[in-house]
């Protein structure tokens, strides 16, 4: 688990670094605030931190899905790009509609590429990466952080949001997003005997057959706050599968993570949250 103590320096340290820092902006905020229907297509640019990941495996181009949480750095799965390079990935930043070109969109190289040093190809476990993009990113309406979860948080019982493209680009050319509860562990345990989940967080309702499937790996599980501001609490993990009856959604959790992930991108500068 995360060392809070530690993790409540850090978070400290990333908010006074605000007043110094170039990146005078908030995280976490929609272009759009609306009430959340199951299902539901998400508006223009709704969630502007969202990433597409172009990873050439094999001479065939993968889309991964990521999150944008500074003006450097983009949070994914590590089970997704295990094994590319730097050379292998290109990042889209502002990307709607998958289905047309978009020139309001972004395209960018990657430097470099950060693993968890305790992923878990086997099981799943710790299964993150951080994308360091080669050059700052310039926020606009279209392109914005969100924030990273807050430390010590569970948010058990509360409404996570997902949204993600699913299907090929016939069947999903815009986003959707759907609302889960977030479930006690225990729960998470004892709904599965697969022990690649055992360490995993989870959402959902459950006996409900879940619409996650193992291609949206990578993506946010995000909460919004009564603010409207929307925190990282979560990646979606590899091994969901929605073709079974398994009826939750597995997820990594930030909160067993921040230390990690805020020492491994000092070199960013991080959006205000409130």
């Amino acid at each position: 688990m995360v060392d809070g103590s530690k993790t409540g320096r850090k978070s400290k340290g990333i908010l006074l670094d605000f007043f110094t820092s170039p990146c005078k902006c908030r995280c976490g905020v929609p272009n759009r605030q609306a009430r959340l229907l199951a299902g539901e297509l998400t508006k223009n640019h709704e969630f502007p931190w969202s990433s597409t990941i172009h990873a050439i495996r094999n001479n065939t181009i993968q889309e991964i899905h990521g999150s944008l949480i500074n003006n450097r750095y983009i949070i994914t799965a590590a089970s997704q790009i295990l094994g590319l390079t730097p050379l292998d990935l290109k990042i889209t930043l502002g990307q709607y509609d998958r289905c047309y070109a978009d020139s309001s969109s972004t395209n960018m190289s990657v430097d470099k590429i950060l693993m968890h040093p305790d992923f878990s190809e086997t099981t799943g476990t710790h299964d993150l990466a951080l994308i360091k993009l080669n050059s700052p990113v310039h926020f606009e309406r279209r392109v914005q952080p969100i924030c990273l979860s807050t430390p010590n948080t569970r948010y058990l019982g509360q409404v996570a949001t997902l949204f993600g493209w699913t299907g090929d680009k016939q069947s999903a050319c815009v986003p959707r997003k759907l609302g889960l509860p977030v479930l006690d562990q225990s729960v998470c345990i004892s709904v599965t005997q697969n022990s690649q989940n055992q360490n995993k967080h989870c959402i959902g309702v459950v006996g409900a057959k879940s619409l996650i499937c193992s291609d949206d790996a990578g993506g946010p599980v995000m909460f919004r706050s009564q603010g409207g501001t929307y925190e990282l609490i979560g990646i979606l993990s590899f091994y969901n599968n929605c073709h079974t009856n398994e009826s939750l959604v597995y997820y990594t959790a930030l909160n067993d993570h921040l230390s990690w992930i805020t020492q491994n991108t000092r070199d960013a500068c991080y959006c205000y949250k409130f």
